[in-house]
Parts: C-alpha cells; sequence; structure tokens
C-alpha cells in the first residue's frame, strides 16, 4: 500500500511539473514562435502554407489567382511586373510594399530546401529586381523562365520584423 501512495504522489508531481520551476519562478511568457519538432516535409508545409500569404496561388483548376498580388504582366520573356494588393498590413501594423516582397524572394533565394521538389521551384542564378513604386515590383530574369509564375506562389511573404528576429530555415528554428 505504501508503494502506491508514493508512486501515486510521484506521477502527480510529475504531471504538474515538480521541479521544472522553483517556487518564486513563472514559466517564461509566449514569444509567439513556432517549433517544428516532426521536420518531415509535409509538416513543413502544412503549417507555413497555413500561417503566411502568398503572391499568387493555383486554384482547383489550375488557373493562376490573385493573392497579395492584384495583377502581373510580361513585357517581355523575361521581365516580368508585379502589382500588389494595397492596404494589406501585417499583424503588427507594418505595410506590405514591393521592397518587402523584394526581401522575400531575396531570403527564400538563400533556402537549402529539404527535399527535392522544390530545387525545380529555384530561380535561375541572376534574378535581379526592381521596385518601381511602393505597389509595384519588376523581376528581370536572366533567361525566360515559363514557370516563374508557378515559383511565385510558393514565396512565403513575411515581414521585416520577422527576417529580424527569426528568419527562415533550420539555423534559425
Amino acid at each position: 500500500m505504501q508503494k502506491l501512495v508514493v508512486s501515486s504522489i510521484v506521477l502527480l508531481l510529475i504531471i504538474f511539473g515538480w521541479g521544472a520551476l522553483n517556487a518564486d519562478e513563472s514559466p517564461p511568457p509566449p514569444r509567439g514562435e513556432l517549433r517544428v519538432v516532426d521536420l518531415h516535409p509535409a509538416n513543413f508545409g502544412s503549417i507555413v502554407f497555413s500561417v503566411f500569404e502568398h503572391l499568387l496561388e493555383i486554384d482547383k483548376d489550375g488557373q493562376l489567382v490573385p493573392r497579395l498580388a492584384t495583377g502581373w504582366q510580361w513585357l517581355n520573356e523575361r521581365t516580368l511586373e508585379v502589382t500588389l494588393r494595397q492596404g494589406v498590413t501585417f499583424h503588427n501594423g507594418e505595410a506590405l510594399d514591393a521592397e518587402i516582397v523584394k526581401l522575400n524572394v531575396e531570403e527564400t533565394i538563400k533556402l537549402r530546401h529539404p527535399f527535392h521538389f522544390t530545387e525545380y521551384l529555384r530561380f535561375a542564378p541572376g534574378l535581379r529586381m526592381e521596385v518601381l513604386a511602393p505597389h509595384t515590383i519588376r523581376f528581370l530574369f536572366p533567361e525566360p523562365d515559363g514557370t516563374a509564375l508557378a515559383k511565385l506562389t510558393y514565396i512565403h511573404i513575411a515581414n521585416r520584423q520577422f527576417y529580424r528576429e527569426l528568419g527562415w530555415g533550420d539555423q534559425h528554428w
């Protein structure tokens, strides 16, 4: 009977976290960060596609539809101009603009992707971007890229605070 009582007390102490904090300590406040424990590619995709917005999206019929971009136009076979939605703000109040899109594309290009199919979503080295106006960005591809719009559907748009405090990739998480 004594073993049962002692075992029950130990179990309760474990369940309620005895020893994790001293009596005068309080748990740290949540930072709002997302910790991915299972790095399986399916989990990564499920999380980022649920949390981040994208410039474009492909609908169930395979058609490109606007998201943060309201329009896009090919000026020639290597030049794409994208118009951004106005009035969009991030959770911290920062406004979406062409500079933040440029930052997101540049940061995404730097990533070492954890799964193979994303290698097909990489832009060719030498991509340049020009901010023409607060809500207009021009992509200058080093060679024709018929999949450029599809690639833009995979660029996750985060704010500047995200890059200052967290950033992408396993070196940050």
